[in-house]
């Protein structure tokens, strides 16, 4: 949806998580810090709950750039996404930004080159869960290299399993 749209209905056919995307052309000034998108549940009337995403990752093509704003979690049935004005940002962000465009000569661009894109994405417990599998990998693999080191200098390390 372009941001020049200031709401549109989508249907979901599938249950599961969801993420809200901003797209739109690299190293310019993005209008996250001026805008705050909101999804209600037409057939409840109930606002949909979204979670902003932690560090905010990016996926760059050449030219243009897509920013995790926030997830969610559908279920099967209409929806409509509205844009509103404010920030998308949290004030510890909201002050990055604005000192950054304080003292850099970004000027904020055209919504019409902007879009806003709602995504398939992991539900919460799949994302909890990766984190425990990744910080267990990481564990495991300093067990291992203490063990690797402890049995190659031929002395027990604090940490290691033999």
């Amino acid at each position: 949806m372009p941001l020049t749209q200031q709401s549109k209905n989508f249907k979901v056919v599938k249950n599961g998580g969801y993420a809200i995307w901003q797209e739109g052309p690299l190293f310019k000034l993005a209008p996250m810090a001026f805008i705050h998108p909101e999804i209600m549940n037409i057939d409840s009337q109930q606002m949909v709950k979204l979670t902003s995403s932690i560090g905010r990752p990016h996926k760059n093509g050449f030219t243009r750039g897509s920013n995790l704003m926030f997830y969610c979690e559908l279920q099967v049935g209409n929806y409509c996404l509205e844009v509103l004005n404010g920030s998308s940002l949290n004030p510890i962000e909201d002050k990055i930004s604005q000192a950054i465009t304080d003292h850099l000569s970004i000027k904020k661009q055209s919504d019409s080159l902007y879009n806003i894109q709602i995504r398939e994405s992991l539900t919460k417990k799949q994302r909890i869960f990766m984190l425990l599998c990744i910080f267990a990998g990481l564990f495991l693999l300093m067990k291992g290299l203490f063990t690797i080191i402890s049995l190659s200098l031929g002395t027990p390390m604090e940490g290691s399993m033999g």
